[in-house]
């Protein structure tokens, strides 16, 4: 059993995860198909007809994303294997990622967990890539592709062109919780319908919040939600602040989409509710009373938390008794 706890008071959040202290997991294997790709145009042709074998799923997954082939053949992977973005991304990854040993444990923490706490991941493979896209994982049913030069450092040059906001959350760091949040999102994803709230949102994300610190061993509610810890401390600290104006200007209810976006997307700030506030805000209140809720409904399993019948349930927030 899971406890969750509010030391001090209900602005210093945070989640004792007393049944995952001391798990172990097994590792979960991941196929480093970038160094397969860097590798290929060396290898005999013999290696090369078992290296499509062996990465055949994670090849057409990621070919047919990219829009080059849904079945890769040697030209299409030789061509590939010498553009600009292996060429350039392979030794900064190398760099970063000398293996991928803790990504490994990670995500075998992640399923190990989900499995205890009866959440239906299906089995899937999972390989590492490289690529140009500005999406850093990408799922199908049977397959994730985890795209590791998003993950360099916020100081890496490469990501000079991007905004602050964006720049912060490309940490190795980041990436356990990315993985584990898209996990949980591809199986339990929001389901929105014309009467869905602010509201509503709110709880699903601090659900989703709330089960990737459930999931992973380390405990980081500023990492979890994407804050530094200076913006962490300062949404605690104006925690009833931003609570008062949510209620104030009866947002909570309202089911305009562009309020729902501007409390949850990233951003530089989450601007509905002023400049001063950080990017979602409304994760951070959702999580809060997800929290809350918990304290006195610990029972309840992390997939009734991730389900439209607790996140679109009207008399949840009274149940939570968050104020």
């Amino acid at each position: 059993m899971k406890k969750y706890v509010l030391p001090g008071t209900i602005a210093l959040i945070s989640i004792i995860l007393a049944a995952c202290t001391n798990v172990v997991s097994t590792p979960c294997p991941i196929i480093p198909l970038y160094k397969d790709l860097e590798n290929y145009p060396a290898m005999t042709t013999a290696q090369r007809d078992s290296m499509l074998r062996a990465d055949r799923l994670p090849l057409s997954v990621m070919f047919g994303f990219l829009g080059l082939s849904d079945t890769p053949d040697h030209q299409t992977i030789e061509k590939w294997a010498h553009s600009r973005v292996v060429e350039a991304f392979t030794p900064v990854v190398d760099s970063v990622f000398s293996n991928l040993r803790s990504t490994e444990l990670a995500l075998g923490q992640i399923l190990n967990e989900a499995e205890r706490d009866k959440l239906d991941f299906p089995p899937r493979q999972y390989a590492a890539v490289i690529w140009g896209n500005p999406r850093s994982i990408v799922m199908s049913d049977s397959c994730m592709l985890i795209a590791l030069n998003h993950y360099l450092g916020e100081d890496f040059e490469g990501y000079n062109h991007l905004p602050e906001y964006l720049k912060s959350g490309k940490t190795p760091a980041r990436l356990p919780y990315d993985i584990c949040e898209a996990l949980i999102a591809n199986r339990y994803p929001y389901v929105q319908t014309d009467e869905s709230t602010v509201l509503s949102r709110l709880l699903y994300e601090g659900a989703v919040t709330a089960a990737k610190l459930m999931l992973l061993p380390y405990n980081d509610v500023a990492e979890s939600m994407g804050y530094t810890d200076a913006q962490l401390k300062w949404l605690t600290d104006n925690r009833q602040k931003i609570w008062n104006t949510l209620v104030a200007r009866n947002l909570l209810y309202s089911t305009s989409a562009n309020d729902i976006d501007r409390l949850v997307e990233a951003g530089p700030n989450t601007s509905i509710l002023g400049a001063e506030v950080p990017p979602r805000a409304g994760r951070f209140i959702g999580y809060s009373i997800v929290v809350s809720y918990m304290q006195d409904n610990s029972d309840k399993p992390l997939s009734y938390l991730l389900s439209p019948e607790f996140y679109n349930n009207p008399s949840i927030l009274i149940e939570s008794a968050y104020e």
